[in-house]
């Protein structure tokens, strides 16, 4: 294709998240189907992303971060709290330092 608006797909997945991934590998397990994965962020190859201590350096500025802010909470006394969201291919999980805590049996029900 010599145009970029010559383009055409059959599915447009918007937001290249954890979930959204997932959405647009599975649509192109069938080869009758084309996909567009859409991500306002970059790559996550960084060494940052790739480094779980660089978490800190992420979190606190705008890095592969969107810096949201939640609405005035009434139990903080009207302040906002911060929520970090990820930006770029992975959304969050790419900015959560790695982390992953398991339940076992012995933990009991969630």
């Amino acid at each position: 294709m010599d145009n970029a608006t010559d383009l055409t797909f059959d599915f447009i997945v918007v937001g290249g998240g954890s979930g959204g991934c997932v959405c647009a590998g599975r649509l192109t397990e069938s080869d009758s189907v084309s996909v567009a994965l859409l991500e306002a962020g970059g790559h996550d190859d960084s060494w940052l992303v790739n480094t779980p201590a660089a978490f800190f350096l992420m979190v606190g500025s705008g890095l592969n971060n969107w810096q949201f802010s939640t609405v005035p909470q009434r139990g903080l006394n009207g302040r906002r709290g911060y929520q970090p969201r990820g930006k770029g291919l992975g959304g969050s999980s790419a900015i959560n330092a790695m982390v992953y805590i398991a339940r076992t049996m012995t933990t009991g029900p969630p």
